[in-house]
């Protein structure tokens, strides 16, 4: 009323306020979990070859465009489509050795949880509902939680959706995205993705109209045009990398040629609702379905959109249950966003903020895996015991390996060009993966070996084709450590 004096509320201390961001506990708080679901682990098989190339790459200045890791398909064309994406790896493996691999694993694993929780704030304003969309995306994230080029590319499709979203919203940021995929086309395959999902969002605003719970909103004249304008610069962008227009058509190539490739790698699989991740995916699909019931909500067509190809991606593929959270969690959030004005703000600076920032570094620094225990788990996984012997091995015969160990085998002993290694996409297309298949599903075994004038075969010691042969007359077992037996071939 008139004349009356307000007593002014409470002021909060100005150090207090800018001692402890309110965002910064809820960021420690995710790479904590990270860092526990991550098991110290670091034994992803194709992260070795990664760092070969990226060593090459430093040592030569050069880019690799042909194979020169194995004998079977020495001199045939190549590309590395993650060159840019390996290089962070590389440079922490020289600094830190394995600590280096799980650092930069987690940093991104990170990024991609805290680009999640910072989209969905910017759909729902609402901090608990945006926390859980975090949390949802860091468990499905398990599926690929590993020192991978892969995180990189999840890290750029958050960075797509919030640039959209906010263009949506009227905060033009849009010009970012013909870098986006400059960086993005030279770190990871998944731009495919990323390039496909901004067209199909232009796409959704060309029409105008309500269907039920469905509308679509006419982009105007001015965003129509500045979307066209990033999506051709975007476009004339992905063409700035060491291979031109191959590496645009790779994705196109690996999709039509590289199937056979996909049955080695357990994430091609589709989804099985037995495991506890396929339970999760159910749930959060059924929870949406839920709180359209309970609390009905309009959907714009780009967020129809992003919920059909996230069911469809995590029913199809594991590898893409970690993209459908990362597209679903922010919608999760929308529908959760509780109905009031605004979030009470919280000052982040004060005695809780920084008590909790505390424990949760203190909790950090206890679940960091120590280097020791990140090298047994090396050793566990690859035959590390037999690198010596396998170094004295090049120059004597050809060596058939194990297709999970040879990326190791060539960081580890670049001496020796072995069989195979991880790469999938160079040995399908020369048909070497077929072969391989057929020796270690021991349907022509010894055809195989004779056709490749193997000399040497390393493989684990459980292996079948090493029980065959060790039964073998024309075999010896020159090698064994109770790991990994090398059998030679008898003159």
């Amino acid at each position: 009323m008139p004349g009356e004096t307000q007593t002014p509320a409470p002021a909060v201390p100005r150090k207090a306020r800018a001692v402890i961001p309110q965002s910064l506990p809820i960021a420690l708080a995710l790479v904590y979990l990270l860092v526990l679901f991550a098991r110290g682990d670091v034994t992803d098989p194709d992260i070795w070859w990664h760092l070969r190339n990226a060593s090459d790459l430093v040592r030569t200045h050069h880019f690799l465009h042909a194979d020169h890791f194995t004998f079977t398909v020495a001199g045939q064309r190549w590309i590395n489509i993650e060159w840019l994406a390996e290089l962070p790896y590389y440079f922490a493996w020289r600094w830190l050795a394995a600590q280096g691999l799980f650092l930069v694993m987690v940093l991104a694993a990170s990024a991609v949880a805290l680009g999640v929780y910072a989209l969905a704030r910017l759909r729902s304003q609402d901090t608990f509902a945006s926390l859980l969309a975090a949390l949802v995306v860091i468990y499905f994230g398990t599926v690929s939680l590993a020192p991978r080029p892969l995180l990189f590319g999840w890290i750029f499709l958050v960075l797509e959706l919030w640039l959209l979203e906010a263009f949506r919203q009227g905060r033009d940021h849009i010009a970012w995205l013909p870098l986006l995929f400059l960086l993005w086309i030279n770190a990871h395959g998944s731009w495919f993705l990323g390039f496909g999902l901004l067209v199909l969002w232009f796409a959704c605003g060309l029409a105008e109209g309500e269907w039920g719970q469905l509308y679509a909103t006419r982009w105007a004249p001015a965003q129509r045009r500045r979307l066209l304008v990033a999506i051709a610069a975007s476009f004339a962008c992905l063409f700035v990398n060491p291979w031109g227009w191959r590496l645009v058509a790779y994705p196109l190539d690996a999709l039509l040629h590289q199937k056979l490739g996909m049955q080695y790698i357990a994430e091609w699989a589709s989804l099985d609702f037995h495991l506890p991740l396929g339970k999760a995916v159910l749930l959060l699909f059924l929870a949406l379905a839920v709180l359209q019931l309970v609390r009905p909500r309009r959907w714009a067509a780009q967020d129809l959109a992003c919920g059909i190809i996230a069911l469809y991606g995590a029913v199809t593929y594991v590898r893409f249950v970690f993209l459908a959270g990362i597209l679903v969690a922010p919608l999760l959030a929308a529908g959760l966003r509780l109905e009031r004005s605004g979030e009470r703000k919280r000052a982040g600076g004060g005695m809780l903020g920084i008590v909790a920032t505390a424990l949760l570094l203190i909790l950090i620094a206890l679940a960091w895996p120590k280097e020791n225990r990140l090298e047994a788990g090396i050793a566990h996984s690859y035959p590390e015991k037999a690198v010596p012997y396998v170094r004295s091995l090049a120059g004597s015969g050809n060596v058939f390996d194990e297709y999970h160990w040879g990326g190791y085998l060539e960081w580890r002993a670049p001496q020796v060009q072995e069989f195979i290694d991880s790469r999938a996409d160079i040995f399908v297309e020369h048909g070497i993966m077929a072969d391989y298949a057929r020796a270690v599903r021991i349907q022509e075994p010894f055809e195989v070996l004779d056709r490749y004038r193997i000399r040497y075969v390393l493989l684990p010691t459980d292996h079948p084709l090493a029980y065959l042969l060790a039964h073998s007359a024309a075999w010896k077992r020159s090698y064994d450590d109770g790991q990994t037996v090398v059998f030679q071939r008898l003159p």
